[in-house]
């Protein structure tokens, strides 16, 4: 049945001395009938890239408390146009006014160069709703801190009193290439079962080897 998936890619692109990671989001039966959408999306590491996690996207909850259901109509083959996903204006309409916010938060901590990142799917009529459900969570709170030595500035582009920043914030309607998404509220949420990621290094070899 087609699923839409949130895959989470690393790889390492000539030139770069650490590993680097994005997002893809897409639509397919299984994971292993992403490849070669996933390889459009990066194709400086075309079939040279690992999945670190990823998840089906089927259940999720929304800045009003409640919890919706997420699955994909309309579905026919990839278009592609340059080696990209052509992005058709009419399968991002949406019957639900609501809409599937994909947001990367970006934080630091004392004492490590790092800047750690969060992601979250969120349900929200708008953009401004999903980061104000951002700046609520935990590690917003967390990966915040004022550090008087440091000669710039860190602080959010949100908020001027916490070192956190929305890096990233979409909508995933237009990051899909085929496809609509159908967002419904869950009338009974009383026995909700919340998606699961798995996590873990997984190569294309090993992909295919066990039709994930």
């Amino acid at each position: 049945m087609p699923t839409l998936y949130m895959i989470q890619l690393g790889a390492r692109p000539k030139g770069r001395l650490i590993e680097q990671h994005d997002i893809f989001f897409g639509i397919a039966d299984k994971v292993t009938d992403l490849i070669p959408a996933i390889n459009m999306h990066w194709p400086e590491v075309k079939n040279s890239w690992h999945i670190d996690s990823y998840q089906a996207v089927t259940c999720v909850y929304g800045v009003d408390g409640k919890w919706y259901q997420v699955s994909v109509a309309n579905v026919q083959p990839y278009q592609l146009t340059q080696g990209y996903h052509e992005t058709i204006s009419e399968l991002q309409d949406n019957p639900c006014l609501d809409k599937l916010y994909f947001i990367n938060l970006g934080g630091y901590q004392k004492g490590s160069i790092e800047e750690f990142h969060y992601k979250l799917l969120v349900v929200a009529p708008t953009e401004s709703a999903a980061k104000a459900y951002a700046r609520k969570t935990q590690f917003y709170r967390d990966f915040s801190y004022s550090d008087e030595l440091t000669p710039f500035s860190g602080a959010s582009h949100i908020d001027d009193k916490h070192c956190v920043d929305v890096d990233e914030i979409y909508d995933v309607a237009g990051l899909i290439g085929t496809g609509r998404l159908i967002i419904k509220p869950i009338d009974d949420d009383s026995n909700i079962v919340e998606d699961k990621s798995f996590v873990g290094y997984l190569n294309i070899k090993k992909l295919k080897m066990l039709g994930l």
